[in-house]
Order: structure tokens, then sequence, then C-alpha cells
């Protein structure tokens, strides 16, 4: 047997409307902090050494507010439960991992195959 916390929602409190706001708005930041890394150049002009050559800089400022904001989703349960629901599991190839353990728990099967006689080895 398994189990399940049953959430009560009050669609109509303003509480509720807050928080879904917020999980939608921390999904949107992090959806346009991946479009700014894939439109982001890989090296910056870091100015000029001794014989006049370009110092190049990795950019790594859009890695690190991608990384941000999806740390920002997987501490906010709103977020996270909403993605569940439309079971999008990263965002720019980035991996979300609290989104991937619910809905690993999702997936699992309720019964257990060895104590259910029903689900023996010779059906369907």
């Amino acid at each position: 047997m398994t189990n399940q916390k049953i959430i009560s929602i009050d669609g109509g409190s303003a509480e509720y409307w807050r928080q879904r706001k917020l999980g939608f708005r921390l999904i949107r930041e992090a959806d346009q902090a991946a479009n700014r890394l894939a439109e982001a150049p890989m090296y910056l002009h870091g100015g000029y050494d001794e014989d006049g050559d370009v110092i190049p800089i990795e950019n790594l400022q859009p890695y690190d507010d991608l990384e941000e904001a999806i740390r920002a989703i997987e501490e906010n349960k709103t977020a996270v439960s909403i993605l569940v629901a439309q079971r999008c599991t990263e965002i720019g190839n980035c991996p979300i991992n609290a989104v991937i353990r619910a809905l690993r728990q999702q997936d699992e099967p309720i019964e257990d195959p060895v104590s259910n006689p029903l689900w023996g080895p010779d059906t369907d």
C-alpha cells in the first residue's frame, strides 16, 4: 500500500494564485536564461597582451544564470509541480532533478508484482 499526500487546493485564494504566479515566473526566467545561453558568445574580449593579440575570456555568466534559475525552480514546490504536470524534465538541456525524481515516483507501480498473484510471469 502506498502513502500519498492529499493536497487540498483552494483555487479561489490569493495565496494559491500568488504561488502559481511565482512558479510560472521562475520557469519563464529559466527559459529566458536558456535562450540567452544559446545566443551568448563563448568568449569575450579581455583586452590585449604585450604583442597586441586579443586575450579571450571564457563567457561563463550565461551558464551560471541558467544554473541559478534551475536551482530556484528546484527549491519551489509549485514550479516543480507545474513542470511535473507538463512532464518537462529539462530546460535548455539542463536537467531538473526535482522533476525527474517526482516523475520517477509517479511512474513506479502501485503494487509489487511479487506480492500480487495476478502479476505473475505468465500474465500479460
